[in-house]
Order: structure tokens, then sequence, then C-alpha cells
């Protein structure tokens, strides 16, 4: 995380991100205590639509491209291409965000729509040309490089075919029905985009916070082939065939890929030499818990589906709940102070480093705030999915209530970080 130090001007925009990440889950929290009807229905509905789109861009890939950023660097080992070029994807991810959201919540497509989807594409367009600039610098390619590029241009696709969805309501692009290109953009998103992208970082993170000594990356290598191949091939299969017999077949090859990633982690944990595992880090094991659980829905999703089920709807429900708000919040919430701390550490006390006694970054959070924030946010998962599944109104409404009280645990706490102020307990 030397960047920081390097460039003091990339601190702004890295916080930026954070902020603005932390907003949009307390908003989500709020929306979805307005639309909990709709959880009872489709997945194709004007406000799921909204929700899951702040959650994926607002949320999920919002604090992954400000960390991105910073963490990036730290992983390929070479300094950010352009500080200028972040923030004007920042410019074009913002607004492009607010106008898509707002247009899939009141659903009325058009120009707005339009506008929106097209300013997130130039966005993500200009990350992904900064991340392979930032990463031409190095000479020697590793595997984190692979995962992380891969998952840059999984972005550009996803979003360059929700650009398309977008224009497919006011225009005919499409022969095929809406829905079925609708499962090809999540897969994109969920899969090439996130999975690729946290795994990459994630493999070089994990073993550093654990203080590991296991460096092998056999399990890495398996484990990104096998889950690009399996994406690949669900792409072109679903495409031209829909869900079948064969995508049993390519869901074990990325489940193989994902087991891969975990054994690596367990590799980690078991050769660590900090023993404490802190708060931060429970909840990221707490995500792979979860990331397995929405694993686990797929073969019902394939086989209710092929029996023409409406249960389909059901399982393909709970599977984005337990990727965008189980798997993907849980590792944000746990990750969030693992890193947030450490930048604001850097530029608050690396100057003072061998002059005076100082915090160390896990100082700078509120842990009782953390452990609260834990806490409401198991009770969410034990409410809501079952609530979601089974329908059941009190469950999903103290769900909501208590990802509100998680959104707002969480910003307090990142507020808690950023206005930290400088102490030092003596000279050395």
């Amino acid at each position: 995380m030397s960047s920081v130090k390097q460039n003091p001007g990339l601190y702004k925009i890295v916080v930026t991100h954070y902020v603005v990440a932390a907003f949009c889950f307390l908003i989500l929290s709020v929306m979805m205590l307005f639309s909990v009807n709709a959880f009872t229905g489709h997945y194709f509905h004007p406000q799921i639509l909204a929700i899951t789109h702040l959650a994926a861009l607002g949320w999920g890939t919002m604090i992954i491209l400000g960390a991105s950023y910073q963490l990036i660097p730290v992983v390929l080992e070479t300094e950010l291409y352009s500080e200028k070029l972040a923030w004007v994807s920042f410019g074009f991810f913002l607004p492009g965000l607010l106008e898509l959201v707002y247009s899939f919540w009141v659903f009325v497509p058009g120009i707005h729509m339009q506008c929106g989807a097209v300013l997130l594409m130039l966005a993500v367009i200009l990350f992904t040309l900064n991340v392979y600039l930032t990463g031409r610098k190095k000479k020697q390619q590793t595997i984190q490089e692979d995962f992380i590029f891969s998952a840059c241009l999984c972005l550009c696709f996803t979003v360059a075919l929700g650009t398309a969805l977008v224009f497919n309501f006011t225009i005919s692009i499409f022969a095929q029905d809406h829905l079925h290109f609708l499962k090809l953009h999540a897969h994109l998103g969920l899969i090439g985009w996130f999975l690729l992208m946290l795994i990459g970082v994630s493999s070089k993170l994990v073993p550093m916070f654990l203080v590991s000594s296991y460096q092998k990356t056999g399990l890495l290598n398996a484990s990104y082939y096998l889950i690009v191949i399996a994406l690949l091939l669900f792409l072109a299969d679903s495409y031209f065939f829909g869900l079948n017999f064969r995508t049993y077949v390519i869901f074990a090859i990325g489940a193989a890929g994902i087991s891969c990633y975990f054994m690596f982690i367990l590799k980690c944990l078991r050769s660590r030499l900090r023993k404490h595992i802190d708060l931060p880090m429970l909840s990221s094991f707490l995500s792979f818990i979860l990331l397995k659980i929405a694993i686990l829905t797929v073969p019902f999703i394939i086989y209710f589906h092929l029996k023409n089920s409406p249960a389909t709807v059901r399982f393909s429900m709970i599977y984005g709940e337990f990727m965008l708000l189980g798997w993907i919040t849980a590792l944000i919430l746990g990750q969030t102070f693992k890193t947030l701390p450490f930048i604001v550490w850097v530029k608050r006390y690396e100057h003072l480093t061998g002059k005076f006694k100082t915090p160390m970054p896990a100082d700078l959070y509120a842990n009782n705030l953390l452990k609260a924030q834990t806490i409401s946010f198991i009770i969410f998962c034990l409410a809501f999915m079952p609530g979601c599944y089974f329908v059941t109104m009190p469950l999903l409404y103290i769900g909501v209530a208590a990802l509100m009280v998680t959104a707002i645990l969480y910003i307090t706490n990142v507020f808690v970080v950023l206005f930290h102020k400088t102490i030092t307990y003596g000279k050395l």
C-alpha cells in the first residue's frame, strides 16, 4: 500500500469512493424498506431492478473501484497510471448511476435511462484503461494480474450488454426475449466481474493480513482457468440453447474453480503466523460461507428450470441475494476496516514512524460498532433470506430493518476512521 506515500493525491479519490459507496448502501437499505412486497414476486420488477443495480454498481462496484486505485498498485507492485483518469471515471460513474437507478425505480425507459447507461459504460472503460496502463508498467506477470484484467474486461462487457438491453426497451436490438440476455448480463457481472476481481485482490491481501507463509500459486492458476472456461462455456451454451443438462457440467467446472480458491484460502489460514483472527477477517470468512450457499442453489435453479417449475424464480431470487447482499456485502463490510484504516493511518502517521509511538491501523475504527454491525448483518441474513424464499413478510421486514441498522453502523464507523485525529504516545 505504499502508493499512498508516493502519491498523496490518491487518498482523496479512494476516500471519495468509500464515502459514496457507504451512502449508496444506506440508500439501498431504505429502498428495500419501501419495496419489501417486490421481493415476493418476480425478479424482473422495476423496484428489484433499481435495487439490484444500486447494490451491484453503487455499493459493490463503487467501493471496488475506489479500493482498486489503492490496492491494484499493491497487487501489481507498481504506481497507479493516472489519478486524473480516476477522477474523470468517477465523474461519469456517479451521475450515470443516479440516472439509471432512478429510471429503473420509476421505470421510464428512454433518454435518461440510456444516458445513465452510456455514462456508466464510459466510466468503466476509463477505469479498465487505467488498470491496463498501470499493469503495463510491470515486467513480470502474475496470476493476480490475470484475474484483475479479466475482471475488468468482463465489467466492460457487462455494462456494454446492459447498455444494449436499456436501448432494447425502446429500439428493437435483440430478436430474443429480454430475459434471455438478462441471465448473461447477470453472470458476466457476478462471475466475470465480482468473482474474478475479488479472488484476484483477496489472493494477495488475505495472505498479507494473515501473515501467511503459503506462497504457491498452483491452486490460483487452476481456479482462474476453471472459472474462466466455465463462464465462457455458460455464455455460449446459454446464448444458443438456454439452460440444459450441459449446464450441470459447466456448473461443476466453475464450482471446481471456486473450490480451488477456497483451498488456497484454507492453506493460507493454516500456515498463518498471526494466530489471532480479528473481526474484519471473520466477516470476510463469513462471506465465503455465503458464497458457498449461493453456489449450492445453482443446481436447484437448473433443475426447476428444466422442469418449467415456478420455483425457478424463487431460487433465482435467493441466488442473487446471497451473491449481492450476502457474499459481496459481507466481504466489503469486513475488508473496509482492513483497508480504509490503513489508508488513513498512512496519511496521518507515516511521517511520524520511528519518531513517536502511534496507534495501529486497527485502533482507528470503533470495535464496538463493528461488533454490532456484524451481529445486525447476521440477523439480516437469518431473517431476510428465509423470508424471501418462504414469502414471510414479518421475516422480510425484520431482515430489512437489520440491514438498515447495519448500513447506519457501517457509515458511522467509516466516518469515525476518516475523522480520526492524529495522536501520539510520546517519543521513541
